[in-house]
């Protein structure tokens, strides 16, 4: 078992305001002479300080950060090959101050703190979570819309060349309307129609095939033309939801209309289905 080696480590603050003293926390340096360690992690994005100092330059701020760990990078090359040196002593304030000297600047170092250790650089990266992150926003994941699943569907139109075939459709009942983006007619309507279940409950998942199931039966019963319904649909990226998106299917297999149902993945197997009768139809 690797045993325990003492470093030393300061936080690196940014005040907004000297006059106040308001700071966010930056970055942070780790020193471990007994494993010839000394490394500095900051800032790279501006995070949530934007929302603590709502007059700060970002641009500015961004490139604060870059020169401080271009800075802290350099000296850092020049310590390790003399951490190797028993005669050569280093202490961690002394190494900050290289860079940062004690001033009226917008950058200042907490006092030093110690601990034991066995990997300085996890400590390093476990104390940047701490100090410097914590609290940022986390980034959620990119929903697919119904417009993102269209415009995939619309690029294999593209791509297999039959996308002059298609066009936009209105079909209107007496009292409502649908509109299909995608539609070609071939005796009748075939239109489909790109439906993202890709939300966040099963509740809004169920409203909306219940939606879709009214609007097309409130057009069909005012005797709209005759139409076919090709369902493009996007599963959530919440596998907890999968069994809400499976019952909005069920919901939409009731569609009082001739149609067919293709998952997103499906997407080439309802191409190749456009495409044959496109080409049959030519044919004629």
């Amino acid at each position: 078992m690797k045993k325990r080696v003492a470093y030393s480590y300061a936080i690196l603050r940014y005040v907004h305001d000297t006059a106040t003293s308001e700071f966010a926390n930056v970055g942070v340096a780790v020193y471990c002479a007994d494993e010839r360690f000394f490394d500095v992690s900051c800032r790279s994005t501006i995070g949530r300080i934007s929302e603590m100092f709502p007059g700060i330059d970002a641009g500015a701020f961004r490139s604060l950060m870059r020169h401080i760990s271009n800075r802290f990078k350099a000296v850092g090359e020049v310590i390790a090959p003399q951490l190797a040196l028993e005669d050569q002593q280093h202490d961690l304030e002394g190494i900050l101050r290289s860079v940062l000297p004690k001033d009226d600047s917008a950058l200042v170092w907490s006092p030093i703190s110690a601990g034991l250790t066995v990997d300085p650089k996890k400590t390093l990266d476990d104390l940047f979570a701490r100090y410097v992150t914590k609290y940022d926003h986390k980034s959620t994941p990119h929903k697919r819309t119904d417009e993102d699943i269209w415009k995939d569907f619309n690029r294999g139109l593209e791509n297999r060349h039959i996308a002059d075939f298609f066009g936009e459709k209105v079909i209107a009942g007496e009292d409502d309307e649908v509109t299909f983006k995608s539609a070609w007619k071939n005796g009748k309507w075939h239109c489909v129609e790109p439906i993202s279940f890709d939300l966040s409950a099963a509740e809004t998942i169920r409203e909306k095939a219940h939606r879709f199931l009214g609007q097309i039966a409130s057009v069909t019963e005012a005797g709209a033309q005759n139409f076919k319904v090709y369902l493009l649909i996007g599963k959530s990226s919440d596998a907890k939801l999968g069994p809400a998106v499976e019952k909005a299917v069920g919901i939409l297999r009731k569609l009082p209309v001739e149609k067919e149902v293709f998952m997103e993945d499906q997407k080439d197997a309802l191409l190749d289905c456009l495409e044959k009768q496109i080409q049959e139809h030519q044919l004629l």
